[in-house]
């Protein structure tokens, strides 16, 4: 059984997570904009000693290395990943770089760092909380953590997706035909993503094509709620945590920035759905009925994927119901949900002109960094 991403790039030799950087400086900036997002300024990386849990291809990479960390270490269980990575930060021979293969939790060392980076890494393991607790450990007191999340809600658009493509694929087919038959079916719906940076196929390997009707997501939630004993929140992207006390007020030992952000988060999850809108804040109690529901069409979507049949209807009840759930507050996203849920039912043919399905995306991945206590 796979357990992480790196068993599926290994396998095939493969690392479907390259950007595209031929405008160097936009990449740069892009970059930039995720950094200062979450409270690390390039002041803070200059000269500190930082720590990368998968990068990839190393092209995210190159940003941080070009604000001169004093040391920069990356880890990576793909050996090809480890390979891209070294490659691309070759022009960055001046600075301490060094670029280790390791699986996440086989990663030991008595070393802290100042900056503790895991981003598209953590969501999608077999035991994300185990790794999660694991990678946030090598930060030094006072230091930052920060990790990439998705949800049910943010992901709800590309489980239909999944699902969609699963009606088509063959068991036994090698992963260049799947893609050549994923290809035709989402291709004119990644269209619609004005910032689109990764190619077409990377991202059909690493979304739809890699298995993971064995794996976790990982929400907000569950990061704080895992961190909170030993972290406190400190920034997101996008933000979604405001907090009305005078900082005279915030004196106790427990600060409450978990707390608060907690509910921040509740109040405005319907933000993942649909990255087209902005939506006013809602009680804690509609976001965590939301956060359910659409957390247990992951769930329905692995059962499916891993041959009970049975659980179509269940699925497609539950759509009906997030449907309901948002159709005031979201009635286009709603007009997209019950459309994907027709095309689903009718085995998502790929002739069918669908009015409202492919524009519709999800915030599909955040980020939440945390100040080590």
């Amino acid at each position: 059984m796979n357990t992480s991403h790196a068993d599926f790039y290994s396998k095939h030799n493969i690392s479907p997570v390259s950007q595209n950087i031929t405008d160097l400086e936009f990449h740069f900036r892009r970059r930039s904009s995720l950094f200062y997002s979450l409270g690390i300024t390039p002041l803070l990386v200059t000269g500190s000693e930082v720590l990368e849990f998968g990068p990839g291809s190393g092209h995210n990479s190159i940003y941080t290395a070009s604000l001169l960390p004093d040391r920069y270490l990356l880890v990576d269980g793909n050996p090809k990943g480890v390979y891209d990575t070294k490659k691309i930060l070759e022009r960055y021979s001046g600075i301490d770089i060094q670029v280790m293969q390791s699986f996440f939790i086989d990663y030991k060392s008595d070393d802290r760092f100042d900056i503790v980076l895991a981003e598209g890494c953590v969501p999608h393991q077999a035991e994300p909380i185990n790794v999660l607790k694991h990678l946030s450990s090598f930060t030094k007191k006072n230091g930052i953590f920060m990790v990439s999340t998705n949800n049910g809600i943010s992901y709800l658009s590309e489980i239909i997706r999944r699902l969609a493509a699963f009606k088509h694929i063959k068991p036994h087919t090698s992963i260049n035909e799947q893609i050549c038959l994923v290809r035709p079916i989402l291709k004119p719906h990644l269209s619609n993503l004005k910032s689109m940076s990764r190619p077409v196929d990377d991202w059909i390997l690493d979304n739809i094509i890699q298995p993971l009707q064995d794996r976790k997501l990982l929400s907000v939630p569950d990061v704080i709620n895992t961190l909170k004993g030993d972290f406190d929140t400190y920034n997101s992207s996008p933000k979604f945590i405001v907090d009305w006390r005078w900082y005279k007020d915030i004196t106790s030992d427990d600060k409450e920035f978990n707390k608060t952000a907690l509910d921040c988060y509740y109040k405005n999850n319907i933000n993942l759905i649909d990255y087209r809108f902005e939506f006013p804040p809602n009680s804690v109690t509609f976001g965590k009925e939301l956060e359910i529901i659409c957390g247990q069409c992951w769930d329905i979507m692995c059962l499916i994927q891993n041959g009970d049949a049975s659980q179509w209807q269940t699925f497609i009840n539950s759509l009906g119901e997030i449907a309901r759930l948002i159709s005031k507050k979201s009635p286009e996203t709603s007009k997209a949900i019950i459309e994907s849920s027709e095309w689903l039912q009718d085995g998502a043919p790929i002739d069918r002109e669908l009015k409202y399905f492919p524009e519709w995306w999800g915030r599909g991945q955040q980020y939440v960094s945390f100040i080590k206590k």
